[in-house]
């Protein structure tokens, strides 16, 4: 790293400034963000602050080693992987860029970080419920359901989005949420299915457990191991199939219980409803991710605007060519349109990227794959993991490829 006088608001002790840089990037790995991002921003901080830091990221660790080598001393800091939460991304970025125009002091900055620690989530636990619902609905949708595909969907995703808050309450729960909500919803929709209404169940299913799949994990994973950071992805890889299977034997094992309830178990053809319910549900999914990724409401219309061009760029791209040159084209849309964002508004890429990046991410190729594994059809399950890793490398071909056209002014 490049020593940088300080000046200014950027002044301070070097214990106060090492500070301000383990806090930082403690939060910056709590909030989110991949490796890749973290390092760049991170080290962009030191450089200004006029510290030669070096930084290692990984989903469980954050290590930075501060002054030249033969003299350097070493902070390793014990994290955990954490969902993305845009809002104190965004209020992070604040706080940084007021150093930066030497608006702020490195003290009072170190506050306005314990501030944004401590601030209360943002969507409490009814709303982030009904988000899960919402998705899971409109996604059953986007997988061409029908009404009753769409209503049961919903109401798993109610019962996902209940589960996620008692888990963020209990280790314990959370240890084995994903196969607990995945056998739960299996159960279920093969019980309505034999019971009350006949209906595609296993598309409800998928959509049922669509927020649970790793797929953003997965391609944030194939991001960084693109990008050369190789422990971290493979790390976040390994975290990823590891998710992968603790949903697929829930649902392999909610498929043998489904099988002992009376009935005949038909998989049906779902009737696809009228046009109009894909724009609703192209509106309102924003929404729900909005929610989920803990944005700010001011936001929305980015999200949505980014969103829109995004599926339906790549929708086109998927009917002209392939399902690898669609992703390229989706990705890279995305990316643009977060660069954009970032550039016009001053604030993080990633409040538009992501949740537009989520209608693109291939979590639900790869829950198809794990399923037919788990069915013992060897050769579909490998072309569908095949088609995983496709998806995956077109969606960091695409985002690098927006950053190179159109860069972002700042690392988040």
């Amino acid at each position: 790293m490049n020593d940088v006088p300080r000046t200014g608001g950027a002044a301070g002790s070097d214990a106060v400034r090492t500070r301000f840089l383990i806090d930082l990037g403690r939060a910056l790995h709590e909030y989110g963000l991949p490796a890749h991002r973290l390092e760049a921003a991170l080290g962009q901080a030191a450089a200004k602050l006029g510290i030669r830091t070096e930084i290692l990221s990984t989903p469980t660790s954050l290590t930075l080693s501060f002054g030249d080598p033969g003299s350097q001393h070493t902070a390793m800091s014990r994290v955990q992987p954490a969902d993305l939460q845009l809002d104190k991304v965004v209020a992070l970025d604040e706080v940084v860029q007021a150093v930066y125009r030497a608006e702020l002091g490195v003290e009072e900055a170190v506050a306005r970080l314990e501030a944004i620690r401590t601030a209360p989530v943002r969507h409490g636990p009814v709303l982030t419920t009904l988000a899960f619902g919402v998705v899971s609905g409109t996604a059953a949708r986007f997988f061409g359901g029908g009404w009753p595909e769409m209503g049961l969907a919903l109401v798993l995703g109610l019962l996902s989005g209940l589960l996620a808050v008692l888990a963020g309450r209990s280790v314990t729960v959370a240890r084995v949420f994903e196969f607990t909500v995945a056998l739960l919803a299996t159960v279920l929709a093969h019980a309505v299915a034999r019971q009350v209404h006949p209906l595609a169940a296993n598309l409800v299913v998928v959509a049922g457990l669509v927020i649970l799949l790793p797929g953003l994990t997965l391609t944030l994973a194939m991001n960084e191991l693109g990008t050369g950071h190789l422990v971290s992805g493979t790390a976040r890889l390994t975290g990823a199939l590891m998710t992968f299977f603790k949903i697929g034997l829930g649902v392999g094992l909610g498929g043998q219980l489904a099988s002992l309830l009376p009935g005949v178990g038909v998989d049906v053809a779902a009737d696809t409803p009228a046009p109009w319910t894909l724009w609703v549900s192209l509106l309102a999914t924003p929404a729900g991710l909005a929610v989920l990724f803990r944005a700010r409401w001011r936001e929305l219309a980015w999200i949505t605007a980014g969103a829109l061009v995004t599926f339906w760029s790549a929708r086109l791209a998927v009917g002209q060519f392939d399902v690898g040159l669609g992703s390229v084209v989706g990705a890279l849309t995305a990316g643009l349109a977060g660069n954009l964002y970032a550039r016009l508004r001053h604030k993080p890429a990633v409040v538009v990227l992501v949740p537009s990046l989520i209608l693109l991410v291939p979590g639900t190729i790869g829950y198809r794959s794990f399923s037919m594994l788990l069915a013992k059809d060897i050769m579909s399950g490998v072309d569908s993991a095949f088609t995983v890793m496709l998806v995956g490398v077109s969606l960091v071909s695409g985002l690098l490829l927006a950053n190179v056209l159109l860069p972002p002014r700042h690392e988040l």
